[in-house]
């Protein structure tokens, strides 16, 4: 009877500290991408009209190179305090996306500053993180901040994970 009990109580102090973990994180690793060197002198602005009213931050992202999922470059712009909006260029065509996560998207406040690094991505992944609360549409609620991981399409952003940020 001793040897059974003290089996349950194992078992549940390992299921106890299985719970306690923190969330894993997706990693850039884990969404590989293999770096274009085409890259197209101008952005498309036939095809693309609402590109035009960004022409300058659009521009000078393009100039920047690719910097986003292989052939992609990320393009971001201040929209008031704590907020960011931001495009994704394809390098190969010029073409501006415009995925909802990147549209008036909320920087998280945590303290004193705002975080480090709200939008992060590397040029050999497909994975974008959002550290605060994305972009929605005009009628939504603002979603709730956190780490929001993205993984890029070729044509939007498909949410992987969310992990939320304690409130105090």
């Amino acid at each position: 009877m001793k040897r059974l009990s003290f089996l349950f109580i194992f078992i549940g102090l390992v299921a106890i500290s299985a719970l306690a973990q923190p969330a894993t994180r997706p990693g850039f690793r884990s969404y590989p991408a293999t770096v274009d060197k085409a890259r197209v002198s101008a952005i498309n602005f036939k095809n693309n009209p609402g590109a035009r009213t960004m022409r300058t931050r659009l521009t000078e992202a393009l100039h920047g190179g690719v910097n986003f999922a292989g052939h992609y470059i990320v393009a971001g712009w201040g929209c008031g305090t704590g907020c960011i909006s931001g495009a994704i260029i394809d390098a190969r065509t010029g073409n501006v996306l415009w995925p909802l996560p990147l549209n008036a998207l909320g920087v998280w406040y945590a303290g004193d500053s705002y975080v480090k690094d709200p939008v992060e991505y590397r040029k050999n992944s497909r994975l974008l993180i959002i550290r605060g609360s994305p972009g929605v549409k005009d009628n939504e609620q603002e979603k709730p901040n956190g780490e929001y991981y993205y993984e890029w399409t070729g044509s939007d952003l498909r949410q992987v994970k969310f992990i939320p940020y304690e409130t105090n």
